[in-house]
């Protein structure tokens, strides 16, 4: 069973931004209205959530993902191509606009940096350095992270951030053996934990608990009502083949 911690207080003002399924997460509506900037940390080949982000809120976005490179995009390519022997013959297709569509939304005010996320140290972008390459009128920062395990390595630099943050999306791995940290980081964090969402992707650990959680925080939202909810109307599977994970919560 998860930690107490783990369970919001409440149902909150929430809206689904990205797409259908994996990609897509629940975040509190007021922490993307008020927000003048996005730093997003973790994209690969969907860039969904910063579209929609975009959409509703057109301000400054900085995304940063080191493992998009010409060899990324080269793999993406051939598995594109050799999906037309299984009778996918769309699929070069899609691949190309799939590509265009990095080319047109990564431009202007839409920044991606090839940079990989963590101290700051050994070829490392951090926290307090991608902060540091925003003006001062582009705070408050919504925050999306989803970094496959080194989200651990910058949570105390996301607490000694908070007064610059108004809203973050979190995915956290490897749950199981993380639970001290992420609870220590719920209790530092100022930010009210406003949504919980289990990624069926991976399996359950022995317990049955998910070993991946995607969590929402948000600066001083308003409550509906102290009745929780889960899963929220506006959640849905990430892979919807696959059985959806129920939480379960220490009393």
């Amino acid at each position: 069973m998860l930690p107490t911690k783990f369970k919001p207080k409440g149902t909150f003002n929430l809206i689904r931004l990205g797409k259908d399924n994996d990609g897509g997460y629940l975040v509190e509506k007021n922490s993307i209205n008020g927000s003048k900037s996005l730093i997003a940390m973790g994209i690969g080949k969907d860039w969904s959530f910063e579209k929609d982000f975009y959409s509703l809120n057109p301000k400054k976005i900085n995304a940063y993902d080191h493992t998009v490179t010409i060899f990324f995009w080269i793999k993406f390519f051939i598995k594109k191509i050799l999906r037309v022997l299984l009778g996918q013959f769309s699929a070069p297709y899609q691949g190309v606009l799939t590509f265009l569509d990095y080319k047109n939304f990564f431009t202007g005010d839409v920044v991606f940096f090839k940079e990989k996320v963590g101290s700051g140290k050994q070829s490392t972008i951090s926290v307090n350095q991608a902060i540091e390459r925003l003006d001062k009128n582009d705070m408050p920062i919504f925050f999306k992270i989803d970094i496959e395990g080194s989200e651990y390595v910058i949570l105390d630099q996301l607490i000694s951030n908070n007064e610059d943050i108004i809203g973050l999306v979190i995915e956290f791995h490897y749950v199981g053996k993380n639970q001290n940290k992420i609870e220590k980081f719920i209790n530092l964090f100022p930010l009210e934990l406003v949504h919980i969402h289990p990624n069926n992707n991976r399996k359950t650990d022995d317990k049955g608990d998910p070993n991946t959680l995607e969590m929402t925080f948000a600066k001083s939202p308003k409550m509906l009502s102290d009745k929780l909810v889960l899963p929220n109307e506006l959640d849905q599977k990430n892979v919807p083949r696959k059985d959806e994970i129920n939480l379960n919560f220490l009393s």
